[in-house]
C-alpha cells in the first residue's frame, strides 16, 4: 500500500458507520459471511441497498453466484461476532446460532437489523464489487447499533434527553433505598433487610449502567 492510499484510507476513517455481516451460501451450500462496514441504502421505492467486497475476498464467488444475501447490522454487544467474521481461513459459523433465511441466505437471531435481499445488480467497483440488492424481508431492534471509526470500534453515546432521563432514574432510585432502610430498619429479620438492600443495589447498579 502507498503512502497516498494510507492517507486517502485514514481519511475514509473520518467517516462513522455501522458494522454489517453480510451471508449467502455456496455452491454447495455452505453458509458463507463476511463483516463489512460498506453498507448503505440506495433507494425506497423499489427498496434498494448495497454493499461491496473486495474482489479478492474467498466469499466473492458465492456472493457473486447465488442471487440473493443478508446484511445485519450489528448491536453494541456484537463486537465478537464482527471479529470472528472479519478473519478468514476459519469456519466462522462453528458454535454460532443461524437459520435460513426466506431466500435461503443464513441469518442470526440477534442483531439491531437485518435486511435480506435477491441480488438485482453487481457493479465494478476498482478493487471492490458493488452489490446491489432489493430487500425482501427486513427487522429493526431498538438496540444500541456497533460502531466503526478511525479503523476501531466506537462507543454509542445516547442523546442528551436520555442521558438525563437515566440519572433522574438513577436518583430517585437512590431516594428510595434511604426511604426503604428508614421504614423497614428494625421492622425486617436481618436475612429480609438484607435482600431489601441487594435489591435496591441491583436497581441502582442498572440506573447507573444506563446513564454511563
Amino acid at each position: 500500500m502507498s503512502e497516498l492510499q494510507r492517507e486517502f484510507r485514514d481519511a475514509l476513517g473520518s467517516f462513522a458507520t455501522g458494522v454489517t455481516i453480510a451471508t449467502t451460501v455456496a455452491t454447495h451450500g455452505a453458509p458463507v459471511g463476511v463483516t463489512a462496514s460498506s453498507f448503505n441504502s440506495v433507494s425506497l421505492d423499489p427498496p434498494l441497498v448495497l454493499w461491496s467486497l473486495a474482489k479478492n475476498s474467498q466469499s466473492r464467488e458465492a456472493f457473486s453466484n447465488s442471487g440473493h444475501f443478508a446484511v445485519h447490522v450489528l448491536a453494541a454487544s456484537q463486537r465478537e461476532l464482527s471479529d470472528r467474521f472479519a478473519r478468514s481461513g476459519a469456519d466462522k459459523f462453528e458454535g454460532v446460532e443461524w437459520l435460513r433465511g426466506k431466500l435461503g441466505s443464513p441469518v442470526f437471531p440477534e442483531f439491531a437489523a437485518r435486511f435480506e435481499c435477491r441480488t438485482r445488480h453487481e457493479y465494478e467497483g476498482g478493487d471492490h464489487i458493488i452489490l446491489v440488492g432489493e430487500v425482501v424481508e427486513f427487522e429493526a431492534r431498538e438496540v444500541a447499533p456497533l460502531l466503526f471509526l478511525a479503523g476501531r470500534y466506537a462507543r454509542h453515546q445516547p442523546d442528551s434527553d436520555t442521558t438525563a432521563e437515566s440519572e433522574d432514574i438513577l436518583n430517585e432510585a437512590l431516594s428510595l433505598e434511604r426511604a426503604l432502610e428508614t421504614v423497614v430498619e428494625g421492622r425486617l429479620g436481618e436475612a429480609e433487610l438484607a435482600e431489601t438492600r441487594r435489591l435496591m443495589q441491583r436497581i441502582i447498579e442498572l440506573a447507573r449502567g444506563a446513564s454511563s
